[in-house]
């Protein structure tokens, strides 16, 4: 599956790592995760999310507060032939380590920008297979994965299209209208409702769902969680943030847009 991120050949694994025809080489990281990110695709020395928003996504959505989006994402792969997936954005590993649970038959991956978000994935265990890797450039061979992952992950439509096998789906997760709007209504005067997603271009929408769910917080660690994983957490200031914490409960809106993608036969 993988390929080589220089040459674009395939990659083999030998125990420590992976290598290409040409004899570029990967080593394995003891975490378990694979380093597929050249230099020149890094815009700062270490992208990706930091290590504070990690593990505060990591508490939170071990908490089962997006436990309503897992069980859609689990539902609409569970119809399809297990194949190979492809978590793009995975982060620290959430929704892998669910989808791992309850799909036996899939051969499951994941790529992030983020070394330490993979880090902390790799931990997780080894039945998947991690790597740092661009959304941009993707380093697996043309046509080899059957289903690709995009939760509120940033995508390259044609790398999209080279990856997927034919038959193969994008089952892509985007903001729903009122996704967050209280706590947006906290921070901004006049808060918009999020766009619809854009359609990618080579691919039909099949299926789309909306997952909507209020979450009502009586403690102000979950809140804080919330608060901390998302860019909002830079719109407040400490003192709005402490006012909003003591409240004894904050109902926010949780509300998705789940999208399975068809690739077009002329795409």
């Amino acid at each position: 599956m993988w390929s080589c991120p220089v040459c674009s050949q395939s990659l083999s694994a030998d125990i420590a790592g992976y290598c290409c025809p040409d004899n570029h080489r990967y080593d394995r990281a003891r975490e378990g995760y694979t380093n597929l990110l050249l230099a020149n695709q890094k815009r700062r020395p270490d992208p990706g999310d930091n290590a504070d928003m990690l593990l505060a996504r990591r508490a939170f959505l071990e908490a089962g507060w997006y436990l309503p989006l897992v069980e859609e994402l689990v539902a609409q792969l569970a119809r399809r032939a297990p194949g190979q997936l492809l978590d793009l954005g995975c982060g620290e590993g959430y929704y892998l380590a669910q989808m791992s649970d309850q799909l036996p038959g899939w051969h499951l991956a994941g790529v992030d920008i983020s070394r330490i978000g993979i880090r902390m994935a790799a931990k997780r265990g080894q039945w998947a297979e991690w790597a740092v890797a661009s959304s941009k450039r993707i380093p697996v061979s043309d046509r080899s994965i059957d289903a690709l992952v995009s939760i509120f992950a940033p995508v390259d439509v044609s790398e999209l299209q080279r990856v997927l096998r034919p038959g193969g789906c994008v089952l892509q997760v985007a903001p729903g209208p009122e996704h967050l709007y209280e706590l947006k209504a906290e921070i901004y005067s006049e808060p918009r409702l999020h766009p619809v997603p854009e359609a990618l271009s080579g691919f039909t929408v099949s299926e789309q769902v909306a997952v909507q769910f209020p979450m009502v917080f009586k403690d102000p660690a979950s809140l804080s969680g919330l608060l901390s994983m998302t860019p909002l957490a830079y719109r407040l200031d400490a003192a709005k943030r402490a006012q909003l914490l003591a409240r004894r409960t904050f109902t926010v809106q949780a509300d998705f847009w789940v999208r399975v993608l068809e690739l077009n036969h002329d795409a």
